[in-house]
């Protein structure tokens, strides 16, 4: 698992997706859970920097699919998971592509590289 801290209570952290598919989602992306912890019912903008040229990151929640960024608040908890995917695209896209998770007050975590051939 990777985490990072940013501002003081801000935490992102990255790791495989396990367990069912959210019904958003596409069979063909690699799939991680992202956990974000933060101040409860704080406003976020998440986005993906460092995606290869050709394919596409999405933030998932149990309703939608994001293209490259969110926005969000969490909870009175302070604590959400998102379903991040790496989707390549086409056959021409590079074979691998990773990205970094970056929030508007500096909070970042590296996502692992996927491979789809």
């Amino acid at each position: 698992m990777l985490l990072a801290l940013a501002q003081p209570g801000t935490q992102l952290s990255i790791k495989p997706w396990t367990g069912s598919d959210l019904q958003v989602t596409t069979g063909a992306a690699a799939k991680y859970r992202l956990e974000i912890a933060g101040k409860p019912n704080a406003s976020l903008r998440l986005r993906a920097v460092g995606v290869a040229q050709g394919w596409l990151a999405a933030f998932c929640t149990p309703k939608l699919c994001s293209p490259q960024h969110i926005e969000m608040q969490l909870p009175a908890s302070g604590s959400a998971v998102v379903q991040f995917e790496l989707i390549r695209e086409s056959n021409d896209s590079p074979k691998r592509s990773g990205a970094t998770i970056t929030d508007d007050d500096g909070a970042s975590v590296s996502v692992p590289s996927a491979y789809r051939g």
